[in-house]
């Protein structure tokens, strides 16, 4: 999510997008994508349909462990780390990695 970034970089990156002339909507209710775009439903209320070619959704992300908990049992050590432990940015992925890379 956007409001998880660092302040600088996510200045950075939504002033490319602007220039780029990216248009982004915050606080809608997305209804339906068809050919011909987007339905959506505006924070007042209304509703509008976005003509669009292509459509990028940021939503934001959740923890996936489908895997590590499948190989639960079956190996002799599992370790989550990054994204499947708690989506955050790459630092914190790196610095989980060499946490357990120091364990083992």
């Amino acid at each position: 999510m956007a409001t998880r970034l660092e302040q600088g970089v996510r200045e950075i990156i939504l002033k490319r997008l602007a220039a780029h002339g990216v248009t982004m909507l915050t606080g809608v209710k997305y209804e339906e994508v068809t050919d011909r775009g987007l339905t959506i439903t505006t924070k007042e209320g209304e509703r509008q349909i976005i003509e669009a070619d292509a459509i990028v959704l940021a939503a934001g992300a959740k923890p996936n462990r489908r895997l590590s908990q499948a190989l639960e049992g079956k190996v002799p050590e599992v370790y989550d780390i990054g994204d499947c432990t708690e989506p955050r940015g790459i630092a914190q992925a790196i610095a989980d990695g060499y946490r357990i890379g120091r364990r083992i």
